[in-house]
């Protein structure tokens, strides 16, 4: 790579930053001297303009894929071990300890039985307009297995 090429320390700071932020006002208040008293229409310019340029966005493209192999990893890692963990249980005769290694690729996958939660969103006057419940244990496996299948360049 070429000196052309490389992030100045600021850009590769703001890219961190943003990285970890998802907010690019924030990751330029942070990678960049910015005065306390800084207009927010001025740094969301200047952040835009960052995000616009082609060496941050590859840089952020570089941080995405580095952070996706790392997370698949983990979770196949993880769920081949538990698997070993079953079928050793299984040989050795010991209920509890195959349930133990199955439930732990259940909260692995985000499969157990969802925990309900309540969001209220109130309108004028503090009135409540919606309410809806919420679950993920099946969102996660199925962007999961999307993932999987992304990678493996098959359809499931």
């Amino acid at each position: 790579m070429s000196k052309r090429d490389k992030l100045t320390e600021k850009q590769e700071a703001f890219a961190l930053a943003y990285f970890e932020t998802g907010n690019a006002g924030e990751a330029y208040r942070r990678a960049y001297d910015v005065e306390e008293n800084a207009r927010d229409s001025w740094i969301y310019v200047e952040a835009c303009q960052l995000l616009d340029n082609p060496k941050i966005a590859l840089k952020l493209n570089a941080l995405r894929e580095q952070a996706s192999e790392l997370a698949i990893y983990n979770v196949l890692q993880a769920s081949a071990e538990y698997e070993a963990a079953r079928s050793l249980a299984e040989q050795e005769k010991n209920p509890s300890a195959m349930v133990g290694a199955i439930s732990g690729k259940v909260k692995l996958f985000g499969l157990e039985a969802p925990k309900a939660s309540r969001h209220e969103i109130t309108g004028k006057d503090g009135g409540a307009i919606k309410t809806e419940e919420v679950g993920q244990g099946a969102a996660k496996l199925a962007s999961f297995l999307e993932n999987i299948a992304e990678r493996s360049g098959t359809d499931s």
